[in-house]
């Protein structure tokens, strides 16, 4: 709550330093990052009982609650290479430093889990319309070698209403471009190209 009562008071005292675009992006960067911590910690209330027997557990915990974080951000869910900066003291670099070090690790890789099972793996992502990934798609086929796709194939995309149809792509007479012709339920509709 301390860190969200000082970020706040620093985006008031920036404010006048700072376009418009800048203050909106912190402020959705603080959003996001509240909504991570609370679902980190609650992630954590919800699974503790099952870590009750694991040396170091308050290591744990809070390795767990950045995993959980990490996959909420977007990312992987893969340990990182080297523990956080707290964990370079000189009091971690004795035997029970190290076990507790592991102990963060394997916490991290616990919460990450836990947030791919509890459905955020791809919180981070934006959907994007129907229609986009299907021109995507159409996009990621391989070239055919005379530069035209065969008439055959086809992608389906969504009209405006919610209903598929099916696009055959074929190449224009003539032409060097390709021809959309939307597909009907007895086969393609046959238009003529633009002269």
């Amino acid at each position: 709550m301390r860190r969200l009562i000082t970020a706040t008071l620093l985006m008031a005292i920036t404010s006048g330093l700072a376009g418009c675009a800048a203050i909106c992006d912190g402020i959705i960067s603080m959003e996001m990052d509240v909504r991570n911590d609370v679902l980190a910690q609650k992630a954590w209330g919800h699974w503790s009982w099952a870590y009750d027997n694991v040396d170091y557990p308050w290591h744990f915990a809070k390795g767990f609650k950045e995993g959980y974080v990490n996959v909420l951000e977007g990312g992987s869910g893969c340990q990182p290479t080297i523990p956080p900066q707290c964990y370079w003291k000189p009091c971690y670099q004795t035997l029970e430093g190290r076990s507790k070090i592991h102990g963060w690790f394997d916490g991290f890789s616990h919460g990450a889990l836990a947030a791919k099972q509890d459905g955020y793996g791809d919180m981070g992502q934006i959907p994007i319309s129907p229609t986009a990934r299907a021109n995507i798609e159409v996009a990621r086929r391989p070239p055919a070698q005379n530069g035209f796709e065969s008439a055959n194939q086809s992608a389906a995309a969504m009209t405006d209403d919610g209903t598929q149809v099916d696009i055959i792509l074929a190449p224009a007479d003539g032409a060097d471009a390709l021809q959309v012709l939307p597909s009907a339920p007895n086969g393609p509709v046959k238009r003529r190209p633009y002269e």
